[in-house]
This record gives C-alpha cells, sequence and structure tokens, in this order.
C-alpha cells in the first residue's frame, strides 16, 4: 500500500521540473527520435508542458501530425509512482476508445508511452510522455451560455458513464492534493492566507464539507473520475449549428484521475463554470444547464446531490487556496495559478450565504427545461 504522506504535496516541496526549450527538443529526439522545428511552452501547475512541432519530411513511411504534439514532463512528485501514470494511459486510452475525444500517449522508441528520464538541472528522475495534440480552443475566456455548457455537462457524463466500467488497483491509493478527498488537509497550506475573513471563511467550509460530505463517503457513488474538468482541461471549437456559439470538443489531462465520487466531477465542472460566468448572467442558474447535460448521461442518487453544493464550495476553497500557495511557492508562475483569485473570494462569499434550497430550486426549474426531475434533499 502506497504511503499517503509520500503522494500528495506537503507545504514547502518543491515539484516542478527545472528544463527550457532546448532541452525539451533534446527530450523529444532522444526519446522518440523526432525533430523539433518549433516549440511553445504551455501552462500548467506543477508539470512542464511544450507544445512541440515536428520536421514531418524525414518520417518514412510513419505519417506524422502537421498540428504537432504536446511534450508532458511530470513533476518529481508524481513520478514517483510510475505504476499510477500506467493506470493514467490505460484510463486514456480506454475512455477514447469510447468515444472520448482526448490527446493520447504515444510509444517511445523502446515502444513504452512513458519513461523516467533525468534532467540536466536535477537530481531526480521525471516521467517523460508524448501525447497527440488536438487543434481546439480552451474553455478559458469565451462566454459561457446555456448552449456551450450544457453540451459540456452532457459530454461529461459521457466522460463518467465511459469511466464506469475501468479499473485499475493502481488508483486505489494514488491521492493528490487536487483530489477532493484532500480538502481536510488544506489547513497545512494557510500560511498563504493573510486576511482573516478569508481563513474563517475556508474553515467554515472544510467543517462544512467534514460534517456533511466525508462522515456520508459510504452513501456517495463512487468510481473513476476524470477529477479535474477546469476551463483548462475542455476543448471547445465553434458551433456549426449555433452561430456565435461553442460546442465541446472534448477533455485534456488526466493526471488527477482516481477512484473517487461522482459527485465529485459534476461539482468540479461547476465550480469553473461559476468562476467563468459573465457578469451578466445568474451563474447559478447558468450552473444548472451544466448539470442537467450531465445528468441526463449519467444520472446521480439524491444522496449525491445533496451534497452537491458544498462540494463545489470546498472546490472553490481548495482552488484558492492551492492558487495563492502555489504563487508563493512558485513566483515565476503567478499568471496562470493566480487566475481564479481576483473575483473568486467574491465568489465563494456570496456563494457561502446562499442555502441549499436557494441553490437547488434554481437547478430544479432548470432541470425542468429538459424534461428532468432529480430530488436533491
Amino acid at each position: 500500500m502506497t504511503d499517503e504522506n509520500e503522494t500528495v504535496l506537503n507545504p514547502g516541496e518543491k515539484v516542478q521540473p527545472r528544463l527550457g526549450e532546448q532541452e525539451a527538443c533534446h527530450l523529444v529526439h532522444s526519446l522518440y527520435g523526432l525533430s523539433t522545428i518549433k516549440v511553445e511552452e504551455l501552462n500548467s501547475y506543477d508539470d512542464k508542458n511544450f507544445h512541440i512541432h515536428v520536421d514531418t519530411t524525414t518520417s518514412g513511411d510513419v505519417k506524422l501530425s502537421e498540428d504537432g504534439y504536446v511534450l508532458k514532463i511530470l513533476n518529481s512528485l508524481d513520478s514517483r509512482f510510475p505504476e499510477a501514470i500506467d493506470a493514467q494511459n490505460r484510463l486514456i486510452l480506454h475512455v477514447s476508445q469510447r468515444g472520448i475525444c482526448t490527446s493520447c500517449p504515444l510509444p517511445n522508441l523502446q515502444n513504452k508511452l512513458c519513461s523516467l528520464e533525468h534532467l540536466e538541472e536535477s537530481d531526480k528522475r521525471y516521467i517523460v510522455r508524448l501525447f497527440t495534440f488536438i487543434p481546439g480552443k480552451v474553455f478559458v475566456g469565451v462566454r459561457y451560455t446555456p448552449f456551450l455548457v450544457h453540451s459540456v455537462g452532457k459530454l461529461a457524463g459521457k466522460l463518467d458513464t465511459a469511466c464506469s466500467d475501468f479499473y485499475d488497483p493502481a488508483f486505489n491509493d494514488h491521492k493528490r492534493i487536487w483530489s477532493l478527498t484532500e480538502v481536510p488537509k488544506l489547513t497545512k497550506f494557510f500560511s498563504c492566507l493573510k486576511e482573516e475573513k478569508k481563513r474563517q471563511t475556508v474553515l467554515s467550509v472544510l467543517k462544512q464539507f467534514d460534517d456533511s460530505v466525508v462522515s456520508n463517503y459510504r452513501n456517495l457513488k463512487k468510481g473513476v473520475i476524470h477529477g479535474d474538468l477546469s476551463d483548462n482541461n475542455i476543448l471547445i471549437t465553434p458551433s456549426s449549428s449555433s452561430p456565435d456559439d461553442y460546442e465541446v470538443v472534448g477533455f485534456l489531462d488526466f493526471g488527477d484521475a482516481t477512484i473517487a465520487y461522482y459527485v465529485f466531477e459534476i461539482a468540479i465542472l461547476i465550480c469553473y463554470i461559476l468562476l467563468g460566468a459573465d457578469a451578466k448572467d445568474d451563474p447559478i442558474q447558468l450552473a444548472g444547464h451544466a448539470l442537467a447535460g450531465y445528468l441526463s448521461e449519467f444520472p446521480l442518487p439524491t444522496k449525491d446531490l445533496t451534497v452537491l453544493r458544498i462540494c463545489i464550495s470546498a472546490r472553490l476553497v481548495q482552488s484558492l487556496v492551492m492558487g495563492a500557495y502555489t504563487a508563493s511557492a512558485e513566483p515565476s508562475n503567478t499568471d496562470y495559478v493566480l487566475q481564479t483569485q481576483t473575483g473568486g473570494w467574491e465568489l465563494l462569499y456570496k456563494f457561502c450565504v446562499k442555502s441549499d434550497t436557494e441553490v437547488f430550486n434554481s437547478w430544479r426549474k432548470t432541470l425542468l427545461q429538459y424534461n428532468l426531475k432529480f430530488d436533491f434533499k
């Protein structure tokens, strides 16, 4: 059994790989035999990701993608558990075979989907993988419409349906700080919160989560989930049927996949919809359209829906606390990790004062628009 203290990030621990574009190109050539002609670093909390374009004229009989590839160098913490990464790879291929569009790992010259490598400026070893690149736009920065969020929720439900018959024992004990099961451990990172109002709000949410969710784990529907359906991991494209709108293409980054509770999946998705909603829209009502899409494909029991609101609050808290902490620990990465901070705290304050009745009544009305009836209490 894996020691949980080894799998979950601790305060002060530096885990992000240190490498630049030149070393990334070297890894692509030495591990995959590809010559890089263009490289661009992508955003990431604790890994290193690069969009790689390769020379397609020297591939012989092998057809190479003109859209390029994604080189992912995993953080040093997760790199300690290659068996969990192997499970992620198998899950990705599993859902891809069931029609979920996602970026898939490719075999290296040794016919392996990943390898442990030393980097030039570190004595640690890091897991390196190369993924297919899927053209499109991530969910961040577009206007969230009922049509769009409903389609995202619907595909999320299809994703969990595809995951429901997948099992790998490597997921049993492998937890990350971004798993919602780890929310109670956020108190270890409180040093980054300087305002008393923030600390007290977080403590209140943690208590509610412990009282309402942790104490009821045995009653909640459980299985393998993606675990991070955030706006940076949702791929969209202009809609072919609705002008000036978008439709969802697929999901990226299964790095937080684990065995957990399905209510966490939709709670995480709704959290980022609330954060990204336009000021002119009612964010809770908008979230109801995503919930309707999800439940139309993957129904949840009443016991799960009853704790949905507090799970959303818990993810808001998790995102805000870990964003503040990561920015303090990795100052060079502040633009990406602090993107939820500006309006996130105000959203949390407003969401926390709303009652279950107010939120659930709003969602009931929205579900009825899709001829769906679910009990929340």
